[in-house]
């Protein structure tokens, strides 16, 4: 087995330990949002921070941390799946590693440019079997239509978390929150799966000949 196949599958099970432990402080997060809407908890700055106040900020700085070193992760983890299907040489890949992962940081590019270049990986990483590419369509056009809803819904909670001035501004951003917190509940399994079944794939079906770290 190929180097960068290893190094892809540490990456992978770090990657969906860091799912897995990310939606447990996301639910707890959500259900602190909930609690803030009904006026039990408070972050305002006026707000003590004691009891259930101090644990919903706690949990709060905690889900941003790991959604950021989640996304980085996952980064780098779509970095070596890219690079391990350039090294294999398999024909007619269209994505360079680095524009694989460098895509999510262009404006409007990163709307639709990574998705296909997950979907290339996808396919690639499968050898041409048929079933394996066409059983992964549906999981992929979730994972990517969700992950665009949390990204869509996060640049409006930011926006509106940025200066809220009045208690109906403070309470639509709280909702915002909440919407999107539940769509990060609904699109970690799928990334998870996604995760998962492509390390795989590249173990089982990809070539190793020549991958490299």
């Amino acid at each position: 087995m190929g180097d960068g196949i290893a190094l892809l599958q540490r990456r992978g099970r770090f990657l969906r330990n860091l799912l897995a432990f990310g939606w447990i402080v996301l639910a707890l997060a959500c259900v602190g949002q909930i609690a803030e809407l009904n006026g039990r908890v408070s972050l305002d700055e006026d707000a003590p921070v004691v009891g259930l106040n101090a644990l919903y900020l706690g949990v709060s700085v905690s889900d941003g941390l790991l959604a950021f070193t989640t996304f980085v992760v996952f980064c780098m983890w779509t970095y070596r799946a890219a690079a391990n299907v350039k090294a294999a040489r398999v024909p007619g890949f269209g994505f360079t590693p680095a524009w694989s992962v460098g895509w999510h940081f262009v404006p409007i590019a990163n709307l639709f440019k990574p998705f296909q270049a997950m979907r290339q990986i996808w396919a690639f990483s499968h050898g041409g079997d048929r079933d394996g590419i066409r059983d992964g369509q549906s999981l992929l056009i979730a994972w990517w239509g969700l992950w665009s809803l949390s990204l869509a819904v996060g640049m409006v909670l930011g926006m509106a978390a940025a200066s809220p001035v009045t208690p109906d501004e403070k309470h639509e951003a709280i909702i915002l929150a909440i919407v999107n917190s539940a769509t990060n509940l609904a699109l970690y399994p799928f990334a998870l799966r996604l995760v998962a079944r492509l390390t795989e794939a590249q173990r089982d079906r990809l070539t190793a000949a020549g991958i490299f770290t």
